[in-house]
């Protein structure tokens, strides 16, 4: 072939090559998120957005239909059961930031999601299974009770900078069960670290976060299910100042705040293998 000519059929097979449809099962789902997180325990909205991506060998792929499966349990949902949502299949381009639309979800509630959709190359399979978990969404869902020491300790030092000691608290109890599911709702005033059985719950740092305390506070949900053990258990937290308790409240009075000593106020929502439930709380007895 002339050489001049032999250029132009190259790039030709090239460009073909770029286009060609892609293998069946080539097209594949991944990242799926909720509210742009991984797997997230204890969102607070009620009609959460879902999220996934496409990935192809093939250049130019295009979504254009999807189907999203909600369930209440893994095993519906390996069934192809979405008892909590069905979108049936949607003529869409759209992947992110899918609202959900099925059943009302209540506190506590835990979702498990897939997706499969439909594109220019073909139809996908199911996505693996993801998961999501609901917050307490009412302020009566709290059931323990605020706990703390409202004022400092004899060697702590409340003058112009002002330190105090970190405080620790602990509650031991009992799992005569088999559990299910163990999820913990904290909120730390100012700062906290969790523990259950010596384990360190998270690794966040600094938690629950500054916030403007004159219009809300913060919490953090985890599972802990893991951390629990058949028979004696025990939870503790320390408790630190955060933004909450000022360190230079009395240094500049009228530009710091300060909203008064370290508070904690959280719960461990226990369900047993057996249906019934359990709610270790803050009270008097920590």
């Amino acid at each position: 072939m002339n050489r001049k000519h032999l250029l132009p059929f190259l790039l030709l097979l090239l460009v073909l090559a770029a286009f060609r449809p892609a293998a069946p099962g080539a097209v594949q789902l991944a990242r799926l998120r909720c509210e742009l997180l991984t797997n997230p325990e204890g969102i607070d909205a009620t009609a959460p957005r879902l999220s996934w991506e496409l990935s192809s060998p093939a250049r130019g792929l295009t979504q254009t239909a999807y189907q999203v499966l909600v369930a209440s349990t893994p095993e519906k949902l390996a069934a192809d059961e979405g008892d909590l949502w069905n979108s049936g299949k949607v003529a869409s381009a759209q992947s992110v930031h899918v609202a959900y639309a099925g059943a009302p979800l209540r506190s506590r509630a835990r979702c498990y999601w897939k997706v499969r959709t439909w594109t220019d190359q073909g139809e996908t399979a199911w996505s693996p299974p993801a998961r999501w978990s609901m917050g307490l969404l009412n302020y009566l869902d709290w059931k323990g009770r605020w706990i703390g020491l409202d004022r400092a300790f004899p060697w702590d030092d409340e003058s112009t900078h002002a330190r105090l000691s970190a405080r620790y608290f602990r509650k031991e109890f009992k799992a005569d069960k088999p559990v299910q599911q163990a999820t913990a709702s904290i909120i730390g005033l100012g700062l906290y670290e969790l523990y259950l059985n010596g384990q360190r719950v998270g690794d966040q740092v600094l938690a629950p976060g500054p916030t403007d305390y004159t219009q809300g506070v913060k919490y953090n949900t985890f599972d802990v299910t893991a951390l629990l053990r058949p028979g004696a258990n025990a939870l503790g937290t320390v408790l630190g100042n955060g933004r909450f308790y000022a360190m230079r409240q009395h240094y500049k009075p009228y530009k710091i705040k300060t909203f008064g000593y370290p508070k904690l106020l959280m719960q461990l929502d226990v369900t047993y293998a057996d249906g019934s439930h359990e709610v270790i709380k803050t009270d008097e007895t920590w």
